[in-house]
């Protein structure tokens, strides 16, 4: 069977549609992954796969069209249909069996690939089976106004044209049970996001490795007092390696948390550095031993914004780092973590942060800011914490930090082993990975719908 998966955007930034893709050829299926050129993809597709064909692009961007926005719209419209119409119909080896489309964004992609659909069934005297795996919806990210009615009125006119369908949460299967006008005997399939097998506990050793590798990077923000007594040799800022190769973590070491984020207006992350802020003042108020680095990864808009009101804040006991890693560092940092920090919030209410199942895939327990659909994934005090403000997400910190920062300066503590978050992270084992979930809840539904297109 061969399957296109493809996705409007960077492939490399696309983890559930390169997972999609992992899944399907240790199925032994051939795939088409497509989408923008970007980052680069996870390590295990970028071994050599012999029945993997990647077809990436970048269509021009027609910023300077934005002051006239109708014309931008249009012309970007345009320039995406031409673009995905050349990797369809030409890029594409043969007629694929299926197509698993990302959503967001819906505009042009579904369009283009119903048409293909159309066009191929036609001249070929085959259909291939479409599915539309919904992540949010798409008219949700746009203002409101005439636009997003429009966005709105496409996606419920598209969705009808899939053959199957997978969704993030269960609201969001019963959102399009009763409003994108989908044909009952389609298949709406609940697929949860789960962490592939790279995110996953890793030994004390482990940690050590990925830390000393990454020690220069974080400790760049670092005060100088914390790194002046560090040998460099055999210690990073968390771990050090004592006699006979046994690995420890430091005594009076810092706490890690670590955050993903987009660095768009979705994600206030201005909720998390007025936290800390708060918690800065409280550890220096009550003279706790208490030191936190926070490791912020990702890229996106407003990072330079943010990060130049980071060097502003002057805390004496938390430091920031922001971060960019390669695909294969980022699971071994976060299983480093004693805690994750979640400030995504949904524009539709229905989706999910696979950034939390990250977290959890590496026993991490998660601090996450609520909203709709939240406790399908956080179970407040049982496998993280859920909070609503920054004074809030401050009393929690520390409260879960607090150990560290206790006098008892003969204790080495291993990351997230104390306290609560020892219970919370003890919560995560045995949690479902990806491949078990894909083999469940979604082989047997791409199978069934190319099936069903052959027998007709």
């Amino acid at each position: 069977m061969h399957v296109v998966v493809a996705v409007l955007g960077d492939v490399g930034r696309s983890p559930r549609m390169q997972y999609h893709t992992m899944s399907l050829l240790e199925a032994g299926h051939d795939v088409t992954l497509l989408g923008y050129t970007g980052e680069d993809l996870i390590p295990a597709l970028q071994e050599n796969q012999e029945r993997l064909r990647v077809v990436r692009f970048m269509p021009p961007s027609f910023l300077f069209l934005r002051k006239c926005l109708p014309i931008y719209f249009v012309s970007r419209i345009l320039s995406l249909t031409l673009w995905l119409t050349w990797a369809l119909f030409l890029s594409v080896p043969g007629v694929a069996d299926c197509i698993i489309v990302q959503n967001p964004p819906a505009m042009p992609i579904m369009a283009i690939c119903v048409l293909y659909c159309k066009l191929m069934s036609f001249w070929r005297g085959k259909r291939p089976a479409f599915i539309i795996d919904w992540h949010n919806l798409g008219y949700s990210m746009l203002n409101p106004g005439a636009v997003q009615k429009l966005a709105r009125k496409y996606e419920q006119i598209m969705a009808p044209f899939a053959d199957a369908h997978f969704t993030v949460t269960k609201a969001m299967k019963v959102f399009l049970q009763e409003n994108m006008n989908i044909k009952t005997n389609s298949s709406i399939q609940v697929l949860y996001d789960c962490p592939p097998a790279m995110f996953q506990r890793i030994s004390l050793a482990e940690q050590h490795s990925i830390l000393m590798k990454l020690d220069k990077q974080l400790c760049q923000n670092c005060p100088r007092e914390w790194t002046h007594s560090k040998d460099n040799s055999h210690q990073s800022l968390f771990t050090e390696c004592c006699e006979n190769n046994r690995y420890l973590p430091r005594l009076s070491r810092p706490a890690l948390i670590v955050s993903s984020t987009s660095w768009t207006p979705d994600e206030d992350f201005g909720i998390l550095l007025d936290a800390l802020v708060i918690m800065d003042r409280h550890i220096e108020t009550k003279r706790l031993d208490l030191r936190c680095l926070v490791v912020v990864t990702g890229k996106g808009p407003q990072k330079e914004m943010y990060e130049e009101r980071i060097s502003r804040l002057g805390m004496r006991h938390i430091a920031i780092q922001t971060v960019w890693l390669e695909p294969g560092d980022y699971p071994k940092l976060l299983a480093c973590a004693d805690l994750g920090i979640s400030l995504h919030t949904s524009t539709s209410g229905l989706d999910l942060p696979m950034k939390i199942l990250d977290m959890f895939g590496c026993g991490v327990p998660v601090c996450a800011v609520n909203f709709a659909c939240l406790s399908e994934l956080v179970e407040d005090d049982v496998n993280g914490r859920v909070f609503e403000s920054s004074r809030e997400l401050a009393d929690l910190l520390v409260d879960l930090l607090g150990p560290l920062g206790s006098n008892s300066k003969d204790t080495r503590f291993p990351n997230h082993s104390f306290g609560d978050l020892d219970r919370y992270s003890k919560q995560l084992l045995g949690r479902r990975a990806w491949s078990e979930n894909w083999n469940e809840n979604a082989a047997g539904v791409i199978f069934s719908a190319v099936e069903s297109l052959a027998t007709r």
